[in-house]
């Protein structure tokens, strides 16, 4: 998904709008991984990664690794169930694949089953005519 970043500077808090949170420059500069984790997560909502850009210059050092590892391991796990839920969906898309082309398969078969009876019963039609005209002569 792209995102498009903006940043501004606002009047006398020096805060900075990136996107359409305000987060301190402090917490840019000291935090940028921990910025871009709390933005991409699907866990929180807008209100809440606002909270959290404004609470983190009070947090103490084993909060914020706290909220690190939380936030990472979530990452780490949604990979990992995506890995996996990718991998049944083209077994998945694999095996009607074969499906697919086994039905292909024997409808041509079938197709050139019907093709060749129905020359043959206009073969023995063309025969039994000329057997037919050759008895008139």
């Amino acid at each position: 998904m792209a995102d498009t970043k903006t940043q501004t500077t606002t009047g006398a808090t020096g805060a900075t709008t990136d996107d359409k949170f305000k987060i301190p420059p402090a917490v840019m500069q000291k935090y940028p991984d921990l910025v871009a984790l709390i933005k991409e997560t699907e866990s929180m909502t807008d209100a809440e990664r606002t909270y959290w850009f404004q609470i983190l210059p009070i947090m103490t050092d084993e909060q914020v690794n706290k909220l690190r590892g939380i936030l990472a391991k979530e990452k780490e796990q949604l990979s990992k169930l995506d890995k996996e839920y990718e991998a049944e969906l083209k077994r998945i898309n694999d095996k009607h694949l074969l499906e697919w082309k086994e039905f292909e398969t024997k409808k041509a078969r079938e197709e050139r089953k019907n093709a060749e009876a129905k020359a043959e019963v206009e073969d023995k039609k063309a025969e039994e005519d000329v057997l037919a005209q050759l008895n008139n002569v």
